[in-house]
């Protein structure tokens, strides 16, 4: 996939991905095809395998670009000690994009989702930075896959429940509330 600064090249990436939301609208992921793509987006077939090659590659392009949440360093919930301030931010999140998330449950494609979150949650170095590294690696994939389901379900459930609502049950869920202490 193309990482460069080309001016061209960004905005044909940018028609691509916003050809293909266009067109998952109309159509299932794999019923467009790389020349529908192409047409909606009005870019030659070489011009698209020279900057994607794939077209989950335009999905994991415009989740990484435009979809992804990423807590900031100046943001509180980037540590650990401010994990409800994290689940507020991902509710938050994901009412507001549950357009998009939408249309990756119905291509059953929200896997792609999990893999954008686990890789900007890894390079977050501001994101569960108080533990070590080996242990990270579980935390975070944890999370994020957690984050995953619950964006998965959100949609599934028909997508009424509110800010508050998910922000309580993240908290809770992985906080451990659910379950029963017999010690």
């Amino acid at each position: 996939m193309y990482q460069g600064s080309n001016k061209s090249a960004l905005l044909s990436q940018k028609l691509i991905s916003e050809a293909l939301l266009r067109l998952l609208e109309e159509k299932t992921f794999n019923d467009i095809s790389v020349s529908d793509l192409c047409r909606e987006a009005q870019v030659s077939r070489q011009t698209f395998y020279s900057l994607f090659g794939t077209k989950e590659n335009v999905i994991m392009y415009e989740l990484s670009h435009n979809c992804c949440f990423l807590p900031e360093e100046k943001d509180t919930s980037c540590h650990s000690a401010m994990f409800r301030s994290f689940c507020e931010g991902y509710s938050r999140y994901i009412v507001d994009k549950k357009h998009i998330i939408s249309l990756l449950v119905r291509n059953d494609m929200i896997h792609f989702l999990y893999d954008v979150q686990y890789k900007s949650l890894m390079d977050c170095e501001y994101f569960i930075s108080d533990v070590s590294d080996d242990s990270r690696v579980f935390i975070v994939d944890f999370i994020a896959s957690g984050m995953n389901s619950i964006a998965k379900n959100y949609i599934l459930t028909g997508a009424k429940a509110d800010v508050a609502f998910l922000e309580k049950l993240m908290f809770s869920l992985y906080g451990g509330l659910y379950f029963k202490n017999y010690t």
